[in-house]
């Protein structure tokens, strides 16, 4: 890969958000989420349990203690719940596969030396697992977990650690990549030069395209095409969303 089309700096980190965006989420967010709800002692097959599911899923891209919080109104409760959440998740590693062209495109911003990082509202115990069973445990230059002191995304404490820790000279050069609302929110809040959403993490692409972006993807394969395309004094484009 070359970055001799970027008219402006080049980009010198990628930031992928982990489920939906370069893993395959086959629904075991979902199924944690049940068994979360369950674990907090909501019923299935009643109303408030359905309700629950809906805001659930308007907060897709929300850290799970967050959503949890929200929709249970106790944290106490949620914290609670979030193990339910984090066991589920664990039992569900053995079917996670990456995206196909994901671990080529993570091949090759490392050929490139482009730095790569990580962020997801997983713990760290089951962010690690995660990797480890896609044999990423070794792949980014820096991984980062929401904790009591790290906020999620949409807030950008994340994407922000990543960019100063890893020295990265400007935001400007900095692409941010999610399959979420939030996701697409946090890399704008951040100042990235790049915020790109991709369209395999069950988000509606109406949804996505509210949302602040520069590019809008079928999937993460597509990534290497918009580094190497240039880039309109590096601003966001219209024509782009």
């Amino acid at each position: 890969m070359s970055t001799r089309a970027l008219s402006g700096a080049p980009i010198q980190l990628v930031i992928f958000d982990l489920m939906g965006t370069l893993i395959v989420d086959d629904g075991s967010s979902a199924r944690a989420y049940i068994a979360a709800l369950t674990q907090a002692g909501l019923q299935p097959d009643t109303p408030r349990f359905a309700e629950a599911l809906t805001r659930i899923d308007e907060l897709r891209g929300r850290p799970p203690l967050v959503v949890l919080i929200d929709v249970l109104g106790d944290p106490v409760v949620a914290e609670e719940a979030t193990w339910a959440f984090d066991d589920s998740i664990l039992t569900s590693i053995k079917d996670f596969k990456p995206f196909p062209g994901a671990d080529a495109v993570l091949r090759q911003l490392a050929e490139q030396q482009i730095l790569i990082a990580a962020t997801t509202g997983f713990t760290p115990e089951v962010r690690k697992a995660v990797l480890a069973h896609c044999r990423w445990s070794e792949t980014f230059d820096e991984v980062l977990s929401v904790t009591g002191t790290k906020r999620g995304h949409p807030a950008p404490d994340l994407l922000l650690e990543a960019i100063l820790s890893l020295k990265i000279d400007s935001v400007a050069q900095v692409a941010i990549v999610g399959d979420s609302a939030p996701d697409l929110e946090a890399g704008s809040r951040a100042g990235a030069g790049l915020v790109v959403g991709v369209c395999t993490g069950g988000t509606p692409r109406a949804k996505l395209k509210a949302a602040p972006h520069t590019h809008l993807l079928d999937s993460v394969a597509g990534l290497i095409d918009v580094l190497e395309a240039p880039r309109t004094k590096g601003a966001r484009r219209t024509s782009d969303r």
